[in-house]
């Protein structure tokens, strides 16, 4: 029971000796991270300063002369599409127009083939008449013969004729229709053109300024960080006093250790060097106040500074929480832009192919067209040199009557078939104005069309040659459409590159914020021991109190020894502390020792 002491104490000691061990290097490794930490945020404001200045270079001169050229550009493409619109829809115009000229061409054709039929049926009543007449009938029977043949060809001209007329409607109408889909896809197309150019580089402007105002504000909010690592940087100076205070609280108990040791001496050897058990242990129990009195500062100490590197370190937290949470956030914003910028070259090189087909169509249907109507006029003139024969035959068979009476009963048919071929030649001549009428309102359109948007031959050579066809210039224009909205998309990529690679604090900066926090928690590890040997020189002193009982009193104290001891202190306080308690007066001095780590 009586050597417990010097060896408890001796326990407080080693403890007391890994608590200063433990802190120096806790506190040495503060020490040495938050200069580094300082380091690594003023090279992070550099680098990001350096990165905002580089979103200048897409606000340049040299940018700005590229979007005045691409927005020019863009007004005059949309004045060209507008007017290609247009042409399109006049076009369309005179097709409809047409169509409605022809509207009745069918009814023409069906009658010039009704009179035909009736013209063979009256051509074989006359040879029928004329093989009754015998050899007086023999010419005009000839004459028949040749009506009829005449009639077989007209009712098989009027036949072919009627299915180029079927043909040639068909044709107009898909012709019609395709220009339908022509105009309601271009004018959605153009529309999106004329969106994607003319506010897409003026949208890049605008995401470019935004980039550098909102950077600009994070990099002014993110230097906020200095002053609480500063106030942090000041708080791990304590560690000269915490060392200093730690050392006062060693040297104390290597005197309570000698004094416990000779009080567990046996009563002889303590009465030889004229010191009673009572007054080592009433020292050693002053020397566990004094040492609890200096843990308790130190610990008061410790919990402030640790109230303040929690506070500071808090805020730093929150501070590159927030702003890299911002800071991802417009990035992620951006990078939706990025593809929405990259559906429009894709969305643009599918309707310029879908164009491009619709267009090939409309020309490949008006050339078509354009044949057929000359093939139906061909044969219409065709129709006409019959006509003239029939006219021949016609008067061959008046004058053949004349002469022959026998031949007098078909004056009659002879008759009708001089109404016929004027009803023939009346339709004819009608189905013919009709398709002159045609070729001059749509025939000539067609081919001027066809000719200007000839894309066949533009696009077969895969870029437009500077030519005078209307096609190469379509070509052409739609290629430097193609190549602005590139243009636009990989300036839309550098600048997404830039703004994702733009960091407010460097990699290093936030790995020593986090190691820094963990070296900081080691402080509470250091404030939870301290309490402990609060405890354990507490119950040391009460253990020595209930041993000595009324024998346990200040006065028992030898005060030099008190005195002498407290010489080495470096810290007033504590000199004060050791007077208070042995009952004597300290001389004034410093407070606290003044070698700091930084």
């Amino acid at each position: 029971m009586q050597s417990s002491f010097a060896e408890r104490v001796a326990d407080l000691i080693d403890e007391v000796d890994r608590v200063e061990n433990e802190s120096e290097e806790t506190y040495l490794t503060l020490g040495r991270l938050f200069p580094s930490i300082m380091s690594e945020m003023e090279r992070s404001g550099q680098n990001a300063s350096a990165s905002l200045d580089g979103f200048t270079a897409f606000t340049g001169s040299r940018a700005d002369a590229g979007l005045r050229s691409i927005t020019s550009f863009a007004a005059e493409s949309g004045a060209y599409f507008n007017s290609i619109h247009d042409r399109d829809v006049a076009f369309l115009a005179r097709i409809n127009d047409s169509i409605a000229r022809l509207g009745n061409l069918e009814d023409v054709i069906g009658r010039v083939r009704s009179d035909s039929e009736e013209m063979e049926i009256i051509s074989l009543n006359a040879m029928t008449v004329a093989l009754k007449s015998g050899n007086a009938g023999k010419a005009f029977s000839v004459i028949t013969d040749e009506l009829k043949r005449l009639s077989s060809r007209t009712i098989g001209l009027t036949e072919a004729i009627t299915d180029r007329g079927r043909d040639l409607m068909e044709c107009f109408r898909g012709l019609r229709d395709s220009l339908r889909e022509l105009d309601e896809f271009q004018g959605g197309f153009f529309a999106q053109l004329d969106l994607a150019l003319t506010t897409g580089y003026q949208g890049l402007e605008k995401e470019i300024r935004e980039a550098i105002a909102f950077f600009g504000g994070l990099i002014t909010e993110a230097k906020g960080v200095r002053e609480p690592i500063q106030v942090i940087m000041q708080g791990v100076q304590l560690q000269d006093i915490i060392r200093q205070s730690l050392q006062h609280v060693t040297i104390s108990l290597k005197e309570a250790r000698k004094a416990a040791t000779d009080a567990d001496q046996s009563p002889g050897r303590a009465a030889i060097e004229g010191v009673g058990r009572v007054e080592e242990l009433a020292f050693v129990a002053a020397i566990c106040e004094l040492s609890g009195s200096l843990v308790v500062d130190i610990i008061l100490q410790l919990e402030a500074c640790m109230d303040t590197f929690a506070s500071q370190s808090g805020s730093v937290s929150s501070l590159v929480g927030g702003v890299e949470e911002r800071r991802r956030g417009f990035v992620h914003k951006l990078a939706g832009d990025a593809a929405d910028s990259t559906a429009d070259a894709r969305r643009f090189s599918e309707g310029s192919a879908r164009y491009f087909d619709l267009k090939k169509k409309v020309i490949q249907t008006s050339r078509r067209l354009s044949e057929q109507v000359k093939g139906l006029d061909e044969s219409f003139r065709g129709l006409s040199g019959l006509l003239s024969r029939f006219q021949n035959i016609v008067v061959a068979s008046r004058i053949e009557v004349a002469k022959n009476r026998s031949l007098s009963g078909v004056a009659n048919t002879v008759q009708g078939m001089i109404q016929l071929t004027d009803r023939i030649e009346l339709d004819v001549g009608e189905a013919m104005d009709t398709t002159k009428a045609f070729i001059k309102v749509a025939y000539t359109a067609i081919v001027e069309y066809a000719g200007d948007e000839d894309l066949e031959r533009s696009s077969s050579s895969g870029r437009a040659r500077g030519g005078a066809a209307e096609g190469d210039r379509l070509l052409s224009t739609l290629n430097r459409v193609e190549a602005d909205l590139l243009s636009l998309n990989e300036a839309r990529n550098r600048v997404g590159e830039a703004i994702r690679g733009f960091l407010l604090y460097t990699p290093e900066f936030i790995s020593l914020i986090t190691e820094a926090t963990g070296a900081l928690g080691e402080i509470k590890v250091l404030i939870s021991r301290l309490h402990v040997m609060e405890d354990d020189l507490l119950g040391l002193r009460k253990a020595i109190g209930a041993e000595l009982g009324d024998d346990h009193s200040a006065s028992r104290i030898k005060s030099g020894r008190l005195r002498e001891m407290i010489d080495q202190f470096t810290i007033f306080a504590h000199k004060r502390t050791a007077g208070e308690i042995g009952s004597f007066a300290v001389e004034d001095g410093a407070e606290a020792g003044e070698v700091t780590l930084f």
